[in-house]
């Protein structure tokens, strides 16, 4: 019996192809790193409402990477579609089938992302134990330094099986 020699596999020339994938993957784990910090630090959470309103108006160019803005105006849609809204509303020669078209996409987004009310689907026992888990982990989180303080706080939180958006309320 006589072994077929396995097919030649070509070469890559991964000098010309790394700087193409790193230019499109950048902005990508920016934004991501940058939504993930704004679950974590409320400080990060409001900057992004200054920067999801800011970047809608076209004279104001905050000069910040790409990954950044997309992660902004993601975390606030409603707000910068409001900002939209408001600003075709104020500029003279907007013609009202555009102003109407923005009117009816801040509604749609509006019952589209619909707040949730904090704590509304727990039950008696689970709130308690939510605050107990809460006062356990913020106790824990004291023995970090400042700066991972919020982070030990999440990673215990986490661990103990609590969603983000349930203890970050608290």
């Amino acid at each position: 019996m006589v072994k077929k020699a396995a097919p030649e596999v070509p070469d890559i020339n991964w000098d010309l192809i790394t700087p193409s994938l790193i230019e499109a993957f950048t902005p990508i784990i920016q934004g991501v790193t940058w939504l993930g910090l704004t679950k974590v630090d409320p400080k990060v959470n409001a900057l992004n409402n200054l920067i999801a309103i800011a970047e809608v108006l076209p004279a104001v160019d905050l000069n910040l990477p790409r990954g950044i803005v997309l992660a902004a105006m993601y975390d606030k849609t409603a707000d910068a579609l409001k900002m939209l809204n408001e600003l075709a509303a104020a500029l003279e020669g907007v013609p009202n089938d555009l102003k109407e078209f923005i009117d009816e996409l801040v509604k749609e987004t509006e019952t589209a992302i619909k707040e949730k009310v904090p704590f509304a689907e727990l039950d008696q026992s689970q709130k308690k134990q939510l605050l107990d888990d809460h006062g356990e982990c913020k106790n824990y989180s004291k023995n970090f330094l400042p700066i991972a303080k919020d982070f030990a706080y999440a990673g215990c939180m986490l661990r103990k099986g609590w969603e983000s958006d349930v203890w970050g309320e608290l």
